[in-house]
């Protein structure tokens, strides 16, 4: 009889309970606190009030219903993430999300070249900082001078006065332009990259001619392609050289004029032929020659070989020095 009792006791509450749509609804928070309610309430605020488990900025409630008798409401406790950006610590509560998410509900922009610690795909939690760094990109440019060089041109013209320099161009610096690119983190200089080299203004460098031992006069070379003296030879000829200017362009025989060229007597020497020429004492070489013009003093015999110079001041240097010219071909 006793236990017939509370079978009817039971199926009568659960009747009751049926009846009035009372619910066994589990209240609980991560932070382990729970309570267990029977109410037909089902509106998440008025179940924490009435379990005594209240939710506090930025937690997260979750409600569900399991049929009509049974329920959970859970609560996700936020925690403090903070965010420290442009001088100031801007507490956020977040129970889950990412550095860009707590960075998004700072109301923290950043700027395209600006980063954070941690990375912005990183996950937060309990106690996390986060620091955003700005940074910002300058370019200045810097004008430098690119000092000339000095090339010396030897010759062995200048063997009466052997201290004696002639400028054959004048040296001037050139210019260049030096991009850097520095890089600015939170207000302070953390890098400087030289980002461009660009040559503004070319040097042009300084050309200078001074005597040199045995070094020729004319650019001209022999048969084994350089200055050296002649390995052969058909016949030396030794007589009074001088030294000559002209504007002219070509010589008597039509052939141009320039270092290397000379006036002969031409029934002493025929145009076109290839010598060489130095002083008889060996100190003055004009080097090799061709022979391409003629003059008065060359057919009256007084005069061996006219030596052409491209200025007028080298062909006074010149005067008159005996020589040796050798009919290479």
């Amino acid at each position: 009889m006793f236990a017939l009792g509370i079978l009817s006791l039971g199926l009568a509450l659960t009747l009751i309970l049926t009846t009035v749509s009372i619910r066994v609804t589990y209240v609980t928070d991560s932070n382990g606190a729970s309570q267990l309610l029977l109410t037909s309430e089902s509106d998440p605020t008025r179940l924490m009030s009435l379990s005594g488990i209240e939710a506090a900025e930025g937690d997260r409630v979750y409600y569900t219903a399991f049929g009509d008798s049974l329920a959970t409401l859970n609560i996700e406790r936020a925690f403090t993430v903070t965010v420290e950006a442009d001088g100031q610590e801007i507490p956020v509560k977040m129970v889950y999300g990412t550095v860009a998410e707590a960075l998004e509900k700072a109301g923290i922009t950043l700027g395209p070249d600006d980063y954070t610690v941690p990375e912005q795909d990183s996950l937060v939690g309990i106690g996390s900082r986060i620091e955003v760094h700005r940074v910002r990109y300058e370019e200045t440019v810097e004008y430098q001078t690119i000092p000339y060089e000095t090339e010396y041109v030897y010759t062995s013209l200048y063997f009466r006065d052997t201290d004696r320099v002639t400028t054959i161009q004048a040296g001037s610096n050139g210019q260049c332009a030096i991009t850097t690119r520095h890089r600015w983190v939170d207000g302070e200089l953390e890098n400087s990259i030289v980002t461009d080299v660009t040559t503004t203004v070319e040097p042009q460098d300084a050309l200078l001619k001074t005597y040199g031992a045995g070094a020729p006069v004319s650019p001209v070379t022999g048969p084994d392609g350089t200055t050296n003296p002649p390995s052969s030879y058909s016949k030396v000829l030794t007589g009074k050289a001088t030294g000559y200017y002209s504007r002219t362009g070509n010589g008597a025989s039509g052939l141009g004029l320039g270092y290397g060229t000379v006036a002969v007597d031409p029934d002493v020497i025929p145009y076109g032929t290839l010598l060489y020429i130095t002083s008889t004492d060996g100190r003055f070489v004009y080097g090799y020659a061709v022979a391409t013009d003629t003059g008065i003093a060359l057919q009256d015999g007084h005069v061996l070989v006219d030596l052409f110079y491209e200025t007028y001041a080298e062909s006074v240097i010149n005067g008159a020095i005996n020589v040796n010219v050798y009919v290479v071909g």
